[in-house]
């Protein structure tokens, strides 16, 4: 991860991270809307559904639905919505050691720079602790702990900023391991086939995705298919089919008045109580106390 004269690197270790959120939020956004600014601290920008095209610092990153960009600070970025109607983003803002000046704007103003309010750069033996800006996909873990961070600080209930301090650094330590284990990188010619079913699983979740289906998707053995779409993905196939299964059933549950059971068939799983078992282990809850709760925020 790219450093700048304001936002220096800081050599730490992970016990001496104490992360604070700035702000949280889901929010819409059509392709005639995007950022084009600089930030203050970190910001986690989750694709939940759509897509978009950022430049960070010149460079671009294309994101689609499942993938997670971290935003550093001080570096320009430019984020264009590329889908219609519009993308559907979770994102929050935060430091790594709760640092930043109570009250200041988390937006560079470019005619008032304050150098001292940029976020260091967590850097651990030698190496920043976030390797890069994009995670292509991200575990159903990840992503319920955004959800929680964002539900805690809009409701503000007694002890949410302690809250959402422990989801963070859970969080954290996920996306390290993620970045880690992604660090072993697939055959060249098998990675746009790889994205590309990853796609077609999230467009068409309820089909019978299959070990033996996906592997015919990309004519090879199931065990090579397994093993390459692990280090692509940072999860193994069935794992990521359960994961793009969950979002699109609580979407469902936040957006629609369906029955549970006709929502456990729409995402792929003939058996309900199947459906009810695996969601509550997902989430905690089982899936009407979920719709009951969406519906308080």
């Amino acid at each position: 991860m790219e450093t700048s004269p304001y936002a220096l690197p800081r050599p730490c270790a992970m016990r001496d991270l104490s992360p604070v959120i700035h702000w949280a939020q889901q929010h819409v956004r059509t392709p005639a809307y995007h950022w084009n600014r600089r930030i203050y601290d970190f910001e986690l920008l989750f694709v939940k559904h759509g897509e978009i095209l950022v430049w960070i610092g010149g460079e671009p990153h294309a994101a689609r639905t499942g993938a997670l960009l971290v935003l550093p600070p001080w570096i320009p970025h430019v984020v264009e919505v590329r889908s219609e109607p519009n993308a559907e983003l979770l994102g929050v803002h935060f430091d790594f050691f709760d640092e930043t000046p109570a009250g200041h704007s988390i937006i560079v103003d470019e005619l008032q720079i304050n150098p001292q309010a940029f976020s260091a750069v967590p850097y651990v033996q030698d190496k920043p602790l976030l390797p890069g800006y994009l995670f292509p996909n991200v575990s159903g873990r990840i992503v319920s702990l955004l959800e929680g961070i964002v539900q805690e600080w809009n409701e503000r209930r007694s002890g949410y900023d302690t809250a959402c301090k422990a989801m963070l650094l859970h969080l954290i330590a996920l996306l390290v391991r993620h970045g880690n284990e992604s660090m072993r990188q697939p055959q060249p010619k098998y990675e746009e086939r790889l994205l590309s079913l990853a796609d077609e699983i999230r467009r068409h979740c309820s089909r019978n995705w299959s070990c033996a289906e996906m592997a015919k998707y990309l004519l090879v053995h199931e065990d090579y298919m397994s093993r390459q779409f692990k280090a692509l993905m940072g999860v193994g196939p069935n794992k990521f089919v359960q994961s793009v299964r969950h979002q699109e059933a609580k979407r469902l549950l936040r957006e629609t008045d369906h029955t549970v059971e006709w929502i456990s068939g729409a995402v792929g799983y003939e058996d309900f109580h199947y459906f009810s078992r695996i969601f509550k282990r997902w989430e905690g809850m089982s899936a009407l106390q979920f719709r009951k709760l969406s519906r308080m925020i």
